[in-house]
Order: C-alpha cells, then structure tokens, then sequence
C-alpha cells in the first residue's frame, strides 16, 4: 500500500479580496468531495495582525498519486490561474509527515 501525503496550503488573499478568495475556496472544497483519494481537504480561516486574512488547508491523500489528481482538478487550476489578482504572494504549500492521529466525520 502506497504511503499517504498530508500537506498544509497557505492563502492570503489580497486586501479587500478577502470575501471573493473564499468563495474561490468553497469551491474547491466541493471539487474535491468528488475527488476518491482526497481524503481530508479542510478550510481553515484566521484573522492575522493588522486585520489580514489567512486561509489555511489541511489536506489528506490516500497517495501521491491521488495529490497529481487534485492538482489538476479544474476548479484548482482556475484558482491558481487567478492567483496573482486576488492573493498576496500566491497559494504556499508545505508537506507533514504523518505520525500517528485519529479522524471522524467533520461537523460541517
């Protein structure tokens, strides 16, 4: 059985781009519930000194292949294509290692 990837992706949207990168964001979230191996893919929102806006991804691959998969996803492609109008220095993405855990059906 291939390894799982788990990754972490960083958004911050441009001032005043806050409201139209999460819509972007929603739907990837919806893109990728039809995606078989994303297995967790999870939107996060935090308010940042000075009034700035960070959105935060935890994402979980049944391998890496299932990663080359939701890389090109449509709805993610269009995001990225997008990126240098409504974010302030693109979408940074940095890899966990999984060491041990525990998941449930999230509440949302």
């Amino acid at each position: 059985m291939a390894d799982p990837v788990a990754q972490l992706a960083f958004i911050r949207p441009l001032p005043g781009k806050e409201d139209e990168v999460e819509r972007h964001l929603l739907q990837l979230v919806d893109a990728a519930k039809v995606e078989d191996g994303t297995k967790v893919y999870v939107a996060h929102r935090r308010e940042l000194e000075g009034g700035r806006v960070e959105f935060v991804f935890y994402e979980l691959f049944s391998d890496s292949d299932a990663l080359s998969v939701h890389g090109k996803n449509p709805a993610l492609r269009a995001f990225a294509g997008q990126a240098a109008e409504l974010l302030d220095g693109g979408i940074t993405v940095e890899p966990l290692g999984i060491v041990a855990g525990k998941a449930t059906a999230l509440p949302v």
